[in-house]
């Protein structure tokens, strides 16, 4: 092999796009200054704002009976319908789901409860298509079967749920889980979309730092992703649970861990207290927390009291982990609220506030 030490007048850069391109029949090449490289493709279009652009893949992953099929319902109706899922804003497209747990008409009765239950159109369900398989599956036969009768950019996501369904019991062995994670990069290269999982935390998952050392198995399954989401159950009351959500985004700036408060067919979500764009803010912590539990008091509320019924203090306590004095001074501060012997009122003719908790212009 044969390097040119002169300087070409006219250096040619080549981009090579796919392994096959290094495949060189001569001996001879030119090395060229980078600032030569054009630049050949834009950035691919967002999925999910601020978290994954499309093509790329991304995990779900959480303990048991942490909501995680839930979430991703939520997910495969907010692409269908171009909304947010966790806040986050979402390009319309079409969603395939792929699940192992549920049958078919189940699934799709629990997608139309939690339309039903969330104000949202049933016309979105034309963009779902669902696939059940009771059983575990082969990785190359479900791959290959999919890229066979699906054509490219059909689907703007793939969400399979869960991944271990696929990893033959060799969750923690990394031949069997590079097997399958190659296939599904193949999957999502060949139909041009991405590929959503979920999967299980180890048992003692809560113990690791490390986002990445929570997830159960090989440390391949975390690290091969674009995008992780994790889950860590923080309480639970009634029939509504608390959750922290965390990221670990390769593409995006890290996202603040905020909480979630679900109920098996809609959620609330708590932004967090200090944003990373907050940081170098003047405001303290307390007065950016007033106005964080100001901005959402009524979806609180309503939360509250298709929930509980009556809406007490100590719902708010709870649900918004603060304390009772606290959550007494903000109540108090908002025209249209009240306390009496510790039960909140909603006073809705003195309401200054619209349904999304901001306060309306006169």
């Amino acid at each position: 092999m044969n390097f040119n030490q002169n300087t070409p007048t006219e250096p040619q850069a080549t981009i090579f796009k796919d392994v096959s391109d290094f495949i060189i029949e001569t001996e001879d090449f030119t090395v060229s200054c980078i600032t030569n490289i054009p630049a050949y493709e834009d950035l691919p279009p967002v999925l999910i704002e601020n978290i994954l652009y499309k093509g790329d893949n991304m995990l779900l992953y959480g303990p048991t009976k942490s909501y995680k099929s839930f979430l991703l319902l939520m997910l495969a109706i907010a692409i269908a319908t171009g909304g947010e899922w966790l806040g986050f804003k979402c390009s319309e497209g079409n969603v395939l789901i792929i699940e192992f747990e549920n049958g078919q008409a189940m699934t799709y009765e629990r997608i139309k409860a939690i339309l039903k239950e969330n104000g949202i159109n049933e016309d979105c369900l034309s963009r779902i298509s669902i696939i059940t398989l009771k059983k575990r599956a082969d990785i190359n036969s479900l791959v290959n079967g999919l890229i066979k009768n699906i054509p490219p950019q059909m689907y703007s996501a793939i969400i399979i749920d869960p991944i271990y369904k696929l990893l033959s019991g060799g969750e923690s062995q990394a031949e069997i889980v590079d097997t399958v994670l190659s296939k599904i990069d193949e999957l999502s290269k060949k139909l041009k979309t991405s590929i959503i999982l979920s999967h299980h935390t180890k048992k003692e998952g809560q113990n690791y730092q490390n986002i990445i050392d929570r997830i159960s198995g090989s440390g391949l399954i975390g690290r091969d992703m674009s995008a992780l989401i994790g889950i860590s159950s923080v309480s639970k009351k009634d029939d509504y649970k608390r959750e922290r959500i965390e990221t670990e985004l390769r593409h995006f700036p890290q996202q603040s861990n905020f909480y979630i408060n679900i109920n098996g067919t809609t959620y609330t979500k708590e932004e967090p207290a200090e944003s990373h764009s907050d940081k170098n803010s003047t405001k303290s912590k307390s007065e950016t927390k007033a106005e964080q539990f100001e901005n959402n008091l009524f979806r609180y509320y309503k939360f509250l009291e298709k929930k509980v019924g009556e809406v007490t203090v100590r719902d708010f306590e709870e649900l918004t982990d603060t304390s009772k004095n606290t959550v007494k001074k903000y109540i108090n501060a908002i025209p249209g609220f009240s306390i009496d012997n510790g039960v909140v009122k909603y006073i809705e003719e003195k309401n200054n506030y619209d349904n999304c908790g901001k306060e309306k212009n006169h």
